[in-house]
């Protein structure tokens, strides 16, 4: 049976910041088991912020992959870095620029003389009128009820449609939202009726209908700044947020817990604290390891009795997961991590951003160099397009990653790795773009330190000092990878970088 692909529904904010940490996750070669990974974003906030930053980094992950996978079979070069297809996000978003407000879009003064005046009076019991008009073009502030209406013509859209008809038997189905705002806590429960619906006339209903569906829901991991709402200056108020979400856990036990296989649960009560943005381009929210924990929920939901193709291919009809540390700590690294592959596959690729930043520049202009020249590399190779976008992966998009991940803003840092090699965190937490390069500066002694809580094995002594050499170790190999005659320049510089890391990891940590 051939893999699935998987269709990944993430919806509102919150489930554009999982799926940018998913993009790391996969950039750094963990295995999947998945065809490819087709993004769907759901988010009626067109200008959101956190959603530009996720096509940035899925846009720049595909140069990658494409340069060096492009041709290449499916059962190769598993386990290395960018292996796994993403394919550019399809966004079926409505925009709420398209209907004013909920009023507007009902068509509220118009009902009652076009004979619906019970509906009328049945929609002025349900919503409040600063329900009915609130402004819909940033979302919907923390009001599933309202999402509930407007989301509906998700299904009805174009995009949604062509999803339906590329939808095959064996093909998964995994939604990311958040339980306790506005745009994921409306969408879930919409979209799992849609694809359970047995009488449903979508293309390709059956398939769709007996598809494997998974989901991870958010739980409120974060609080923003209340006197903003007590002004009147923003909408949301996380002071409500659990009151939603207790609502919300029962309405879903009572109504959702049969339509869903595998269905993960996260949440933190050690709070973020961010700015209250009722959404726009000024909602970019940094990284947090809530988002981090969703994402790898994705990559064991892949995993989740891989061989079955159907829901009545299960063992079980339904699962329901949380995850956990065994420690409550403020600081969270690599040993925390449970999946030996997981944390491998996060150290490997730390170490490849760090040449890739520090020292393949000089390597590429060193005309001397062994590997360079047996890889017959062009005088101008960093100049040319591949390397462009191997540097502003690293430089604009995995550093800053792991900076948001370490800020004092949140009460549980994700911090794996020293983050003191990056040089210029405060401009990077005032660049409101995303697009400001980050800037590291690493020596030979810091090599032996990157890892927070790990040092690498350090064989100096009173009368010679060791290093961690790249450069060498890739010379030692360049020659076998020449010899594989992939035929494609980036894949073979690209395989020899993830070998020599390897080896450089093997010889140096014990995890």
């Amino acid at each position: 049976m051939s893999k699935p692909k998987l269709y990944l529904f993430a919806i509102g904010g919150t489930g554009s910041r999982v799926l940018r940490s998913l993009t790391m996750l996969l950039a750094s070669g963990v295995k999947t088991n998945t065809e490819k990974i087709i993004p769907m974003i759901i988010d009626t906030d067109i200008n959101n912020g956190d959603v530009e930053k996720c096509r940035n980094i899925i846009k720049n992950y595909n140069e990658i992959h494409n340069s060096i996978y492009n041709g290449v079979r499916e059962d190769e070069g598993q386990g290395e870095f960018f292996r796994t297809k993403i394919m550019p996000p399809r966004e079926l978003n409505i925009s709420g620029t398209d209907y004013g407000t909920l009023r507007d879009m009902v068509s509220y003064n118009s009902l009652e003389g076009k004979g619906f005046g019970k509906t009328k009076s049945l929609f002025d019991l349900l919503y409040s009128d600063a329900n009915k008009d609130m402004p819909l073009e940033k979302g919907f502030l923390g009001n599933p009820n309202v999402g509930s209406v407007v989301l509906k013509n998700v299904v009805e859209s174009q995009i949604f449609k062509e999803f339906t008809q590329d939808f095959n038997q064996n093909d998964r189905i995994f939604i990311v939202s958040s339980i306790f705002g506005g745009t994921g806590a409306a969408g879930f429960p919409l979209l799992l009726n849609v694809f359970r619906d047995e009488m449903s006339k979508l293309n390709n209903g059956n398939y769709i209908n007996n598809a494997i569906i998974g989901g991870v829901s958010v739980l409120p991991y974060f609080q923003v700044d209340v006197d903003k709402f007590n002004s009147g200056e923003s909408a949301i108020n996380s002071s409500t947020f659990i009151t939603k979400t207790k609502a919300a856990l029962a309405y879903y036990n009572r109504n959702l817990k049969q339509l869903v296989n595998a269905m993960y649960y996260v949440g933190d009560t050690r709070q973020s604290s961010y700015e209250n943005n009722d959404g726009g381009i000024e909602q970019k929210n940094p990284s947090n390891f809530i988002e981090l924990t969703a994402a790898s929920a994705v990559l064991d939901f892949l995993d989740y009795e891989k061989n079955a193709a159907t829901k009545d291919d299960l063992q079980n009809a339904s699962k329901f997961f949380e995850f956990g540390i065994n420690t409550d700590t403020g600081v969270v690294d690599l040993n925390h991590i449970k999946k030996d592959d997981l944390k491998a596959q996060l150290l490997h690729f730390h170490y490849y951003n760090v040449y890739v930043s520090n020292f393949m520049t000089a390597a590429l202009k060193n005309e001397k160099l062994a590997w360079r020249n047996e890889l017959k590399l062009a005088n101008n190779y960093h100049g040319q397009n591949f390397y462009k976008a191997l540097d502003t992966f690293t430089s604009v998009h995995y550093y800053r990653w792991l900076i948001e991940l370490a800020m004092d803003q949140h009460d549980r840092k994700f911090l794996p790795f020293d983050v003191s090699i990056m040089i210029n965190k405060e401009e990077i937490s005032q660049d409101v773009s995303g697009t400001l390069p980050v800037n590291t500066s690493v020596g030979d002694k810091k090599l032996f330190t990157l890892v927070t809580g790990i040092p690498a094995s350090d064989d100096s002594n009173f009368f010679r000092k060791d290093y961690i050499k790249y450069d060498e170790e890739f010379s030692k190999l360049a020659q076998e990878i020449v010899d594989l005659q992939y035929g494609n320049t980036e894949r073979t510089l690209h395989t020899l970088l993830n070998q020599g890391i390897q080896n450089i990891i093997a010889e140096r940590y014990v995890l």
